[in-house]
C-alpha cells in the first residue's frame, strides 16, 4: 500500500503537479486539525478552513496571500478554533473584475464573514494586508475583537527600504513570471529560503502569472497616500488589547514600523523575532506560537 502511495504521488508530481501541491496543502490541513470549507456571501464564494475548539482565533493573510501559509502556524496553536479564510479576490475566494478589494471593503466584507459564521467574537490576527484589515476591524467593530495581534502589519509608516521604494515608484514585486524572479522574491520574504522541487515553483509561477493584472492594479490603488496609511490615522481607535509581532530582518515593511505603531497606540505589546523576514508563521512558526499563545491567554 505504501509502494502505491509513492508511485501516485510520483506520478501526480510529474504529469500534474499542482495536484501534488494541493495533497501538501490537504496534508498541512490535516496535521494541523482544520478543514477546508467554503460560505456564500453576497456574491463571493469565500474558502476557508475551520477547525479545533475553544474560542475562535481568526488568522488574516496579506497581499498576494493565501489561507494555506498559516497552516505550519496552525498545528501549534492548540486549543482554540481555528478560522483561516482566503480573502475575497484571492486563494480559492471569489475574485470579481468589477469588485473592490481595497483594504476599507474588505473590512466590511470581513465583518460579514464573521456574520455568516455566527463568529460574535474572535481573536484576530493580521499579516502584512491582513494586518491593515485587522487592525481596522479592531477600530472599528471592537465588539467582534477580543485581542488583536498584529504581524508584520501594513498600513503604518516605516523607514524606506528597496522594496518600498520599488512600490511607490509603480512596480509590482509580488509579479513573478520567471524562477529568477521567484527565487529573487522568496530571497525578500525569507532569510532562509527553503529548497522547492522545480515543478512545484513552476505551478506557484504559473499562479502568479494569472494574477498579475490583478496585483498590478490593486496595489497601485493601495499605494496612494490617502490609502496606504489607513490603519496608522486609526489606530488610537482601537480598544482590543494588541500584541505587535515583527521580523527584525523584515525586507519588505522595515521593522521600525513597530515604533510607528507604538507611537499611536502606547498599550500595544511588541516582540521583535530574529531571523526571519516577512513570513514568520513559515519561518518562525514555533516562536510566533509561543508569543501568540501568552497573548490569547
Amino acid at each position: 500500500m505504501f509502494a502505491l502511495g509513492v508511485v501516485i504521488e510520483t506520478v501526480a508530481y510529474f504529469t500534474k503537479p499542482e495536484w501534488f501541491l494541493a495533497g501538501e496543502y490537504t496534508r498541512l490541513a490535516w496535521l494541523a486539525g482544520v478543514e477546508a470549507r467554503t460560505v456564500e456571501i453576497g456574491d463571493h464564494r469565500v474558502a476557508y478552513y475551520d477547525g479545533g475548539e475553544g474560542t475562535p482565533v481568526v488568522l488574516v493573510h496579506g497581499f498576494a496571500g493565501n489561507k494555506e501559509y498559516w497552516l505550519e502556524l496552525a498545528r501549534e496553536l492548540d486549543g482554540h478554533r481555528l478560522v483561516i479564510p482566503d480573502l475575497q479576490g484571492w486563494g480559492r475566494s471569489t475574485r470579481r473584475d468589477d469588485a473592490d478589494y481595497r483594504v476599507d471593503a474588505q473590512v466590511e466584507r470581513f465583518v460579514a464573514f464573521l456574520d455568516a459564521l455566527d463568529l460574535e467574537r474572535v481573536h484576530l490576527v493580521g499579516h502584512s494586508m491582513g494586518g491593515h484589515i485587522a487592525g481596522l476591524v479592531a477600530a472599528r467593530h471592537p465588539e467582534r475583537v477580543t485581542t488583536l495581534t498584529l504581524v508584520e502589519t501594513a498600513g503604518v509608516r516605516f523607514t524606506p527600504n528597496d522594496f518600498a521604494r520599488r512600490v511607490f515608484a509603480g512596480e509590482t514585486p509580488f509579479n513573478f513570471g520567471t524562477r529568477a524572479e521567484f527565487d529573487a522574491f522568496m530571497h525578500e520574504l525569507f532569510v532562509a529560503p527553503r529548497w522547492l522541487p522545480p515543478r512545484i515553483r513552476g505551478v506557484l509561477i504559473e499562479d502568479s502569472r494569472s494574477r498579475h493584472a490583478f496585483q498590478a492594479r490593486l496595489l497601485a490603488e493601495m499605494g496612494r497616500e490617502d490609502q496606504a496609511f489607513i490603519l496608522e490615522h486609526e489606530l488610537p481607535s482601537i480598544t482590543p488589547a494588541t500584541l505587535v509581532v515583527w521580523c527584525d530582518g523584515d525586507r519588505l515593511l522595515d521593522v521600525s514600523s513597530v515604533a510607528t505603531i507604538r507611537a499611536k497606540l502606547p498599550s500595544a505589546e511588541a516582540v521583535v523575532l530574529t531571523g526571519c523576514s516577512h513570513m514568520p508563521m513559515m519561518e518562525k512558526p514555533v516562536e510566533l506560537a509561543e508569543a501568540l499563545r501568552k497573548h490569547l491567554e
